[in-house]
């Protein structure tokens, strides 16, 4: 906490006037609620622990149907990234990512001030950026678990919003605590949730879908092949960039499934998801193979997201990016490339 203080302090004392004492926090693009519940309750530390000004910026649409209930239902005060003047802020926070990942936007300047992540760092040829304070912790659920943390050591109040932003936080990364979970997660799940407004959790937890998941939903059923533990789902073109990561939980369901790799084709990118179930290992390490070098990813325990770089958006560059990833997949299971491909739906009765 000290740490932390210090070096909030000497970015305020070294910034411009006009800048001084205020401080801009930053996500991931198209923020999940553990990033959002982050951001919230370190805007609630800045103010109310160190006495700062702080701002909220996201960049990136949110589209998944829970992400944006929770903004809309607990009125966070999100400002968008591209309409803000950076300069105007003494220092930058990070939260739910690090400046190495592909997925992170930074300004040149101000300075980076302080990283809150639980993900593994991305491999780096050169030297990781230095800053003031990194705070990466490998073994917590959640990011909301370590901002809840820093809240409490400063004996900071939570109100009802803060409390149920860094609660839906914990939950949905941690899947209600059945996975990734350590001690100071569940001490947050249920800390927060004794301060949360319950009601408005529940309108989070389902809100109406529109038609479009129901169609990506079809989209993803029609693609998904299961390869004995594998379920491999390349769903070319896709609306919506969060599809990957429903359907990669979705999938994880399936019998015999012990890993799932889902991916499309999102604005220039090819965006994957990877999961794993409890007894087959970390994710991590499988994305690494299915990517073969390409693009950029992290991950967590049983999670793990990547995203690859296309040079165009034309049907051929995609077949031929998906073709690559299925090979590389495919190899971690069968290295000759044969393991047989089960619909979803399975065998006819019979066979």
């Amino acid at each position: 906490m000290d740490h932390l203080r210090t070096a909030l302090a000497r970015a305020s004392r070294e910034a411009p006037p006009e800048a001084r004492g205020r401080f801009l926090v930053l996500t991931h693009r198209g923020p999940d609620p553990d990033a959002l519940g982050a951001c919230e309750g370190l805007r609630r530390l800045l103010e109310l622990g160190f006495g700062y000004e702080a701002t909220v910026a996201t960049l990136g649409r949110i589209h998944r149907a829970e992400n944006l209930a929770l903004v809309r239902t607990l009125d966070l005060a999100l400002v968008d990234y591209d309409e803000i003047d950076v300069t105007t802020y003494a220092g930058v926070t990070l939260v739910d990512t690090q400046p190495e990942f592909g997925h992170t936007v930074l300004p040149a300047a101000p300075p980076l001030v302080a990283v809150f992540d639980h993900h593994v760092p991305p491999d780096s040829d050169g030297e990781r950026p230095e800053v003031p304070h990194r705070d990466v912790r490998l073994g917590l659920g959640a990011t909301s678990s370590m901002i809840y943390e820093y809240l409490r050591d400063a004996r900071v109040e939570l109100d009802e919003r803060t409390a149920s932003a860094l609660f839906c936080g914990v939950r949905y990364d941690t899947m209600d605590l059945s996975r990734n979970v350590s001690p100071l997660d569940e001490e947050a799940y249920f800390e927060t949730f004794r301060h949360a407004d319950r009601i408005r959790i529940a309108e989070i937890d389902k809100p109406p879908l529109p038609r479009s998941y129901y169609r990506a939903v079809a989209g993803a059923m029609a693609a998904a092949r299961q390869h004995g533990p594998l379920v491999l789902a390349l769903l070319g073109k896709i609306e919506n960039p969060e599809t990957v990561a429903e359907m990669a939980d979705f999938f994880l369901r399936m019998k015999s499934a012990s890993w799932v790799v889902v991916g499309g084709a999102y604005e220039g990118e090819y965006v994957l998801s990877l999961r794993t179930d409890k007894t087959f290992g970390n994710a991590y390490p499988l994305m690494e193979r299915v990517l073969g070098g390409e693009g950029s990813f992290g991950g967590h325990g049983h999670i793990a997201g990547g995203r690859v770089p296309l040079e165009d958006d034309g049907e051929s560059t995609i077949k031929s990016m998906e073709r690559r990833l299925r090979a590389n997949a495919l190899k971690v299971i069968a290295p000759s490339g044969e393991e047989e491909a089960i619909p979803p739906e399975g065998r006819p009765v019979g066979e």
